[in-house]
């Protein structure tokens, strides 16, 4: 069975059926441990656009997108691109389409296309927003066809927040929140209900609120709070790191573990770091965070039950994000004025020949080459040029995959459900490799969006079972099933903040783009 997106095509029982027999065939391989999927991944992470209106002081995009924009760089991948390439190879077997990483998904400038595909193929969207366009119009316009939302939260009290999110306001977003939460209540015994998370990015400015936050996640009704240690996506920003503050980040996990079970609330943090002695937590001072009347004052008759209130935005400057610690840093000038410009322009000087960029063979050096270009709002035209020049070698290098999944007899689709091996002799696996890939905005298609990726081919170029299934792919499984995994793989962030495998500095304070192309 061919599945296209016309509903008149096949009923929806058709489609559901063609899905689920494909979600079971991947559940089953993973089990399995196979390195061959005879399945389409579960769920996908697109880059529709790397479009926000935000400036958070610890992402390296927002210097770079703005340069873009004044330079009329594409923000977002164009609808027919989207309708040509990204949807007969994603929309028909996915089973959750994330539809950004870098950008706010609220800004896609086709969203009405996304949510109508969306639904003629049964696919739920996962959003992980900013949540300042989180009124009550957009949740009604978006919340049926929901994954789950997922807002990005910084901070406990309003000061810090609004300090870390540029743009973005404490009491609007918080207000936002309770209105999808009062959303989620009204639908149905039995019918599908969108999760609701939410994500903090971990640093020395707002480790001291972490179990601010955690009680504030309680209120607002969220499943589940995700705490994740920032990456300093340059050295500039190392001291905002917490490999700086062991102990104080250490004594922040065990006080936010504390509240969240007092409170019931379900949260994960990144394992504590090693190494840090009794007496370094003894002379730890945890800075208190003052809040008389709670963290949400400003909701207090609308927690009680009361009308939800209407606030204005009362959000910092976007120049406010270049601070000292930032890797945003403006340049200004001969009149002293401060104008975006890219980070680390380095203006066509770039000595990387293509050939080492990516080595593409069967086995080891087809995968021992780390991503090491930043986005395409970052790249040189030398940088450019020479990944499409590597998308090419990658291309002709990748086997064709045997004919796709037909339908079976599988009844219930695991939105959200990660298909992986389970850990047999200390050997860990992965989310990803056996559920997931992502595709940036240039097509680029990578199996997660961890820092240092491995472009495994390029959509625009190849079909996406071809490059699932390719040998990059199979020999990513593979090693990590044989513990050998490569080296993105091997102490990736994801996995060692949940206690598998080491910290280490130079995958939490990257390198200067520069710097990371002359290690290669």
């Amino acid at each position: 069975m061919s599945l296209s997106l016309n509903p008149n095509d096949y009923t929806p029982e058709q489609i559901r059926e063609f899905k689920a027999d494909n979600e079971r065939r991947v559940r089953e391989a993973a089990q399995r441990g196979d390195v061959h999927i005879d399945g389409m991944p579960l769920k996908v992470t697109l880059e529709l656009t790397a479009d926000c209106n935000f400036f958070c002081r610890m992402c390296e995009f927002p210097a770079p997108r703005e340069s873009g924009r004044k330079k009329g760089y594409e923000l977002s991948m164009p609808v027919d691109k989207f309708d040509e390439v990204i949807v007969p190879n994603v929309f028909p077997y996915a089973l959750v389409v994330n539809l950004t990483v870098v950008g706010e998904p609220l800004m896609v400038p086709y969203l009405d296309r996304v949510l109508e595909i969306a639904k003629a193929s049964q696919t739920k969207i996962e959003f992980i927003t900013h949540g300042q366009f989180l009124d009550e119009a957009m949740i009604e316009k978006i919340g049926p066809h929901a994954a789950g939302i997922v807002v990005s939260f910084d901070g406990g009290t309003r000061e810090t927040f609004n300090r870390i999110r540029i743009g973005g306001d404490f009491n609007v977003i918080t207000r936002n929140m309770l209105a999808f939460q009062r959303w989620r209540e009204e639908i149905p015994e039995g019918e599908w209900r969108p999760y609701f998370h939410m994500n903090s990015t971990l640093m020395r400015e707002n480790i001291h609120e972490l179990p601010a936050m955690v009680r504030l996640a309680h209120e607002l009704g969220v499943d589940k709070f995700n705490g994740a240690l920032m990456i300093a996506f340059s050295p500039k920003m190392a001291k905002s790191s917490l490999l700086t503050q062991k102990a104080l980040a250490n004594e922040a996990f065990a006080r936010a573990t504390a509240v969240a079970d007092e409170l019931g609330q379900f949260a994960e943090f990144p394992a504590a770091f090693p190494g840090v002695t009794e007496e370094e937590m003894a002379a730890v001072v945890f800075p208190p965070v003052d809040l008389p009347d709670g963290p949400l004052p400003h909701l207090k008759d609308a927690l009680a039950g009361g009308a939800l209130p209407d606030l204005n935005i009362d959000a910092a400057r976007p120049e406010e994000s270049f601070h000292e610690v930032g890797a945003n840093i403006p340049q200004p000038d001969a009149d002293g004025n401060i104008n975006f410009v890219p980070l680390d322009e380095i203006g066509g000087t770039s000595q990387v020949e293509a050939a080492s960029a990516l080595q593409v063979v069967q086995g080891q050096e087809a995968l021992n080459r780390e991503r090491a270009f930043g986005s395409p709002l970052q790249q040189s035209p030398d940088e450019r040029r020479e990944q499409a020049q590597a998308r090419m070698a990658m291309s002709a290098a990748l086997e064709t995959a045997g004919p796709g999944p037909g339908p079976g007899e599988a009844d219930h689709l695991g939105y959200g459900i990660a298909a992986e091996p389970e850990e047999q002799d200390g050997h860990y696996t992965c989310k990803f490799l056996w559920n997931e890939v992502f595709i940036s905005l240039a097509g680029d298609v990578a199996p997660c969006c961890i820092q240092g990726r491995p472009v495994v081919g390029n959509i625009n170029e190849q079909e996406l079972s071809s490059i699932w299934n390719g040998p990059a792919m199979k020999e990513m499984r593979e090693r990590l099933l044989k513990g050998d995994p490569i080296p993105c793989c091997k102490d990736c962030n994801y996995n060692t903040q949940l206690g598998k495998g080491e910290y280490r500095e130079d995958t939490l304070i990257i390198p200067e783009r520069a710097q990371r192309r002359k290690e290669l």
